[in-house]
């Protein structure tokens, strides 16, 4: 029976799911302002402005979102690694967290702003604050949108899964996410400060996705171990928020998946990207449960190891004849002899 404790105890404990957790973290951003006016040109050439206009209803590392006259008048970026999300994997979810900075002197009517969240298509540099509107990168205006949905101590979330979707399908490269306003109205007038990456409540990502099936070429990609399709499917991996903060990024986040070429253009190139094939990687691991097959073999072993304690003794050996039995055995013996 110790035999059968020490199995159960280093068998049984190796099948209990293994705990896995993937980042998504917001490593930069930029944001473009409309009545920031860049380079003129002229005969001579393009002349830049004198100086740049100052933002003090945005503090330094925030990220602001307006409409002015019915008008956007301000729109931020943000940058996103989702390299840990393998391509060919589900999301299931992907929700995007911003704080608005209750010391931003810009907040305006928050409560009444419709904002979104879009791809981005083109190239998304990091650093650019107050910027000219012209300078802001091209994003996706027909694919699909996370609307911006805000409570009332002003924590905005953003479900961005179906961006994501496009992301480790191929069809779109992570560039990064444009929050832009959403179909403002003639007249209205709002603005909306977060804080960013590095700040006091900094931008985070949090959500589930499963990885692709084992055995498939998205899976060997990544790294994956591989299994036949009808053992187990892949367990769903939970996104951790990155809380590390600070804007840790000077070009565009690795990327999980490659775009697919088609007949539209970016006004620039994005850089910085990788292709999904042999270059994802996945944190941490997805736990398979084993075939039934190896549950029946342990049962079998423990009632061997049962069976064998009612012929074996306490030390494993066989049980010698009793004395008493043997001294009978003589008597009988020398009483038929004698007679």
């Amino acid at each position: 029976m110790v035999a059968a404790v020490l199995l159960t105890s280093v068998v049984f404990p190796a099948l209990a799911p293994a705990q896995t957790s993937a980042g998504v973290p917001v490593t930069g951003g930029s944001w473009y302002w409309q009545e920031q006016v860049g380079s003129v040109n002229t005969p001579n050439g393009p002349v830049a402005p004198p100086s740049a206009l100052p933002t003090p209803d945005v503090p330094s590392g925030d990220f602001p979102v307006s409409v002015v006259g019915g008008q956007p008048d301000k729109e931020s970026f943000f940058q996103l690694d989702s390299s840990a999300i393998p391509a060919g994997s589900t999301v299931q979810s992907l929700v995007l967290t911003l704080n608005e900075d209750p010391g931003a002197r810009g907040n305006l009517n928050a409560s009444t702003a419709t904002i979104e969240a879009r791809a981005v298509t083109g190239f998304l540099a990091n650093g650019d604050y107050g910027r000219p509107w012209t300078s802001r990168p091209q994003y996706d205006t027909t694919g699909p949108a996370a609307q911006g949905k805000r409570t009332a101590g002003g924590s905005w979330t953003f479900e961005l899964a179906p961006i994501a979707a496009r992301w480790t399908s191929g069809d779109l490269s992570n560039n990064g996410i444009a929050l832009v306003p959403a179909n403002p109205q003639q007249g209205q007038a709002y603005e909306v400060v977060w804080f960013g990456p590095g700040g006091a409540k900094a931008p985070t990502v949090a959500g589930s996705y499963t990885p692709p099936p084992p055995g498939s070429p998205q899976a060997a990609a990544a790294g994956i171990e591989t299994t036949a399709p009808d053992q187990s499917a892949a367990a769903p991996v939970s996104i951790t928020p990155d809380t590390s903060g600070g804007l840790t990024s000077t070009a565009t986040p690795s990327l999980s998946s490659p775009p697919r070429a088609t007949g539209a253009t970016s006004a620039a190139p994005a850089t910085g990207s990788r292709a999904a094939t042999g270059r994802a990687r996945q944190i941490g691991s997805t736990h398979r449960a084993p075939p039934w097959g190896f549950y029946l073999a342990i049962l079998v072993v423990i009632a061997l190891i049962a069976a064998s304690t009612l012929t074996l003794g306490d030390l494993g050996e066989p049980e010698p004849e009793r004395q008493g039995g043997v001294l009978r055995s003589l008597e009988r013996r020398a009483t038929e002899v004698a007679t």
